[in-house]
């Protein structure tokens, strides 16, 4: 009986509820990394969830689309839904296999015999099943972590698109406008004699190419909207999106060194593998414990006129034909790989944060040289080109150069606002933090 007595203390203790991690903890850390509120919980629903100060009827920032995604979006939602999949596994790994009762009924000559069987093997083996379960559960939530920086990076980029897509919308705009009235100028010299019918043609030309821009511009912000609604989950809402024009990032980003220094500390990718290689150690201490298969046992059986007779002993599988050779070395194979997964990662995270810096210098530098030196000069051209055509001092062609000239850097400028706000979000991202 005294056999029995530990193995019966280890399975009230087994039985006992186990405390769960939280779940807001990868809520935690999204805010801590992005100074973005995320939800702990999600509910159920196709309705949009609005975020703390955020309002849909006013034009949404960049950091409003961020939060938004952050609440909404679907595949983030789906994402976060995995960590009820990972607790369910810890849950079940804390848990015992039931004790198995065999009874054998007095038929005939047969006497009563009754079996019971302890599952010893289960006990020693908890703490290292355990382990290796809440090792893969914190790998999950830092993952999720990056899951929610790569969607706060999607919204940026895609917030970012709209505003681009709305700006070139205006200058096609303005630029049809203004193609529309250098052929009404030219169509009244026409009558003049002042000019010969090829400008005139040339003129009309270049006006109907200006009006097939802007309807291709248009058709583009119409996309780069629907493609922000799916960022931020609100693609089955079809109320008008509006959003407002970001800051310029402010000032060149620090030495690629300190950046890089910095990814390595907070990127959750990155802290996801290292547990990665911890909980596969665990897999593969706790696969080498599971060498024997040992059950503690209990037998009462009736014998003649002395009643029931009560012994313990114990069952063991003999390991001769397998030790769970198998197993073991697919554990260890793990651990190699997760070790080859960190020092790759560390790799990509150097290039990513060395390529987003680069790339946000190039779209601040150029940017910056594009209005100082190309867009005024081109824009007082303009003016002075327009007023010297109206007094017949110059030739269309002058005019058209002018103001073709003028139209490109106001295009130019878009862009590089855009790849601008595009860049910052992408190193945002590579360093894991704001």
């Amino acid at each position: 009986m005294r056999l029995l007595v530990v193995p019966l203390v280890i399975i009230l203790c087994g039985c006992s509820a186990r405390r769960l991690p939280p779940t807001g903890a990868t809520a935690a850390g999204i805010e801590k990394r992005s100074g973005l509120t995320a939800p702990e919980t999600r509910q159920v629903t196709d309705a949009p969830a609005i975020p703390p100060g955020v309002n849909l009827e006013r034009p949404l920032s960049s950091d409003d689309a961020a939060a938004l995604a952050l609440w909404n979006n679907p595949q983030l939602t789906v994402d976060l839904g995995a960590l009820g999949i990972a607790q369910a596994d810890l849950l079940d790994a804390g848990l015992l296999r039931n004790p198995r009762l065999d009874m054998l009924l007095p038929v005939g000559a047969k006497p009563f015999e009754l079996l019971l069987n302890l599952p010893i093997d289960a006990m020693i083996q908890r703490p290292r099943r355990v382990a290796a379960a809440e090792a893969a559960y914190e790998q999950l939530g830092q993952s999720l972590i990056q899951n929610g920086l790569n969607t706060i990076r999607d919204a940026r980029v895609a917030h970012a698109d709209v505003v681009q897509a709305k700006a070139r919308l205006q200058v096609a705009g303005q630029a049809a406008t203004l193609r529309d009235r250098i052929a009404e100028l030219t169509g009244v010299r026409l009558k003049a004699g002042d000019i010969s019918e090829l400008e005139t043609v040339q003129a009309r030309a270049e006006a109907g190419t200006a009006q097939e821009q802007l309807v291709r511009f248009r058709h583009d912000l119409a996309l780069a909207e629907e493609r922000l609604r799916a960022a931020l989950g609100l693609a089955l809402a079809r109320s008008k999106v509006e959003v407002a024009a970001s800051p310029a990032p402010p000032g060149a980003p620090p030495p690629v060194e300190s950046l890089i220094e910095k990814a390595l500390a907070a990127r959750p990718d990155l802290r996801a593998v290292e547990l990665s290689i911890g909980a596969a150690t665990k897999r593969a201490r706790w696969e080498r414990s599971r060498v024997l298969w040992l059950s503690a046992q209990l037998n009462s059986k009736e014998v003649g006129t002395s009643g029931l007779l009560t012994g313990s002993g114990v069952s063991v599988d003999l390991p001769i034909f397998q030790r769970n050779q198998g197993l073991v070395a697919r554990a260890e194979a793990e651990v190699e790989v997760a070790t080859r997964q960190y020092l790759a990662l560390k790799q990509r995270i150097a290039f990513e944060v060395a390529e987003s810096r680069e790339l946000l210098l190039q779209s601040q530098e150029a940017l910056l040289r594009t209005r100082e030196r190309i867009l005024e000069p081109l824009r007082r051209g303009a003016t002075l080109a327009e007023e010297q055509y109206r007094r017949g001092d110059v030739s269309y062609l002058f005019v058209l150069e002018q103001t073709r000239g003028l139209i490109d850097a106001q295009l130019r400028v878009v862009d590089l606002e855009a790849a601008a706000g595009r860049a910052q979000a992408q190193l945002e991202r590579s360093v894991g933090s704001k």
